[in-house]
């Protein structure tokens, strides 16, 4: 069949005129770059070539020769778009090579990463990655806490800085398994030192009792925190007993003030430990010991809330579940109960898998309370400086308003003048002074002030401002703190011990007093025979001399330097 060619003209003429216009537009003339070379980019781009051929060489483990394709992308094309990719690849063929290098130069990798594209996704990958490699070389409690102490500060950076990446739930969880490892510790120092103090070693409760103190208020998630504060609240009652049985024995008024001082700080801290345990831990056997505690101390016993119970379920809930997972099967569940991985382990498997599941771990160090003085160590200086007739007795007056509290600022001096004639000695009767410098006719101040002398300083600036301490009401001063100090730091022994101590001490002293008075009965004869027997002075000179000459010449002669070598 034959085309009639004047109906076929104008469908070539329409053809033609389509094929003009694409020509026109370039789709047969050139090839378009796409915008986004993340995303359906031609093949056959450099940069691109580059980096399929490095993340090809990565999966057959060839890491080198990725991280030379992918040296060469960022090195030749400065400014592709493959760029940040390539940055983390490098990092990743690190990470993934493994080893205590590979894992050093992925770190840094990852690091100059959040440090050159901290507005990527990416990021948050490369600092929870950073926190992983610490993480996985986690040691046991009673090891090295280096990579710990790393891994938590890692994690946190990556909680603070990428709260809403979908990686938080696991580097939450990861966090508090790191912080039970890091309490752990803490709480194994504590236990050491309470166990020698109470195998009568060494004083060593106040140690104890402040480590135990600060890994609570670190670490609040920790799983052992009943057991631990069940110890530390008593402890504390044990070291109150010891001060008050201790201050019934005590012949000193101040240390006896001291231990029954002590006796009551510390009853009051095993009562707020108590409290402490009751609301925190409501489900644990630890709680019902502590309600028997406070009733025995006649302190009121605290009623938990709901939300502290359904807490505490769901911590040991957790624990509960982790652990039923970890021993499944004969052959685990033996080797969990005789502890086999731990001995060629070094990862803290146990620690990791009582961890707490629920809560949200500490992201930053507590504000620690500071220092307090020793307990008793205010109504001392208070009585002290009363009797010392530095301050005058104020029985409605608070004894913190009479505690020194060091030199007060010193503001800069006028510059002096040249006197117009000489200085006189003269006393100062506005000012107040104590009983160790009784006012006299003797001159004891140059006319002015002394509130610049470093010997001399205010003890209440708010009360008497022109009180001033000598330099022996300053002494008695720093002796009362070192007693203080002394006393709240060294734990009495038992009373009996202390009574045996005190029996041990009176026999002594009476068996000395006993040969002291036996020595004196019989000394007047024996110095009289003494005293007859006894040559002069110039018998003696001339019998020291005589003995220095026999000696100088009964002397071996003197050695060479070869027979000091070979005799």
């Amino acid at each position: 069949m034959m085309t009639n060619p004047v109906h076929s003209a104008p469908r070539l003429a329409v053809i033609f005129a389509l094929g003009l216009a694409f020509a026109s537009s370039g789709c047969f003339l050139q090839h378009h770059a796409s915008t986004n070379p993340l995303a359906a980019v031609k093949s056959n781009q450099p940069d691109k070539a580059l980096f399929d051929a490095a993340m090809a060489d990565m999966d057959k483990g060839k890491f080198t020769v990725a991280r030379l394709s992918l040296e060469t992308l960022l090195n030749a094309y400065p400014d592709s778009e493959y760029l940040a990719r390539a940055k983390m690849g490098i990092a990743d063929s690190w990470y993934r090579e493994g080893g205590i290098e590979g894992m050093a130069q992925a770190e840094a990798q990852y690091k100059d990463f959040i440090t050159f594209f901290p507005q990527m996704k990416e990021a948050s990958e490369a600092q929870l990655k950073v926190a992983t490699i610490h993480y996985r070389d986690l040691q046991k409690p009673d090891r090295d806490p280096t990579e710990a102490n790393r891994a938590q500060a890692e994690l946190r950076t990556f909680l603070i800085n990428y709260g809403d990446s979908p990686l938080r739930n696991q580097a939450v969880q990861m966090l508090r398994d790191t912080q039970e490892v890091l309490a752990e510790r803490e709480f194994r120092i504590g236990q050491f030192y309470m166990d020698r103090a109470a195998g009568g070693e060494y004083p060593d409760y106040r140690p104890g009792q402040s480590r135990i103190e600060e890994m609570l208020e670190k670490y609040p998630l920790y799983s052992q925190g009943d057991v631990a504060l069940d110890e530390l609240a008593n402890s504390y009652l044990l070291t109150s007993r010891r001060y008050a049985d201790a201050s019934k024995l005590e012949a000193s008024p101040q240390s006896q003030k001291l231990y029954l001082a002590n006796a009551d700080a510390d009853r009051a801290k095993a009562v707020a430990d108590f409290t402490k345990l009751i609301e925190r831990y409501p489900v644990s056997p630890e709680a019902k010991d502590a309600q028997r505690q406070l009733t025995a101390l006649k302190a009121p016993v605290p009623t938990p809330t709901e939300a502290a119970i359904a807490f505490n379920r769901q911590e040991i809930a957790g624990r509960t579940a982790a652990a039923a997972k970890k021993s499944t099967g004969m052959v685990s569940g033996l080797a969990d109960r005789l502890d086999l991985t731990g001995l060629v382990s070094t990862h803290p498997e146990q620690e990791i898998a009582r961890a707490d599941k629920v809560g949200d771990p500490s992201l930053s160090e507590p504000q620690l309370a500071e220092d307090l003085p020793p307990p008793g160590l205010d109504a001392l200086i208070h009585e002290t400086m009363v009797a010392t007739g530095a301050i005058p007795a104020q029985p409605n007056a608070s004894v913190g308003a009479t505690i020194i509290s060091g030199p007060p600022p010193v503001s800069a001096a006028p510059k002096p003048t040249p006197p117009t004639q000489a200085l006189a000695f003269t006393n100062v009767p506005d000012k107040p002074q104590g009983a160790d410098t009784p006012a006299s006719p003797t001159p004891q101040s140059v006319s002015g002030s002394n509130e610049n002398d470093p010997n001399a300083r205010h003890a209440s600036s708010g009360d008497n401002p022109n009180l001033i301490l000598t330099p022996n009401e300053i002494d008695l001063e720093n002796r009362e703190q070192i007693l203080a100090a002394e006393v709240h730091r060294d734990v009495p022994a038992p009373s009996s011990e202390l009574k045996r101590n005190l029996e041990r001490s009176a026999k002594l002293q009476a068996a000395a007093a006993a040969k002291l008075k036996q020595q004196q009965k019989g000394k007047p004869a024996a110095d009289t025979k003494n005293d007859a027997n006894q040559p002069t002075a110039a018998q003696a000179t001339a019998t020291s001399n005589d003995t220095a000459a026999a000696a100088a010449a009964s002397a071996a002669p003197k050695k060479g330097f070869f027979h000091r070598i070979w005799p």
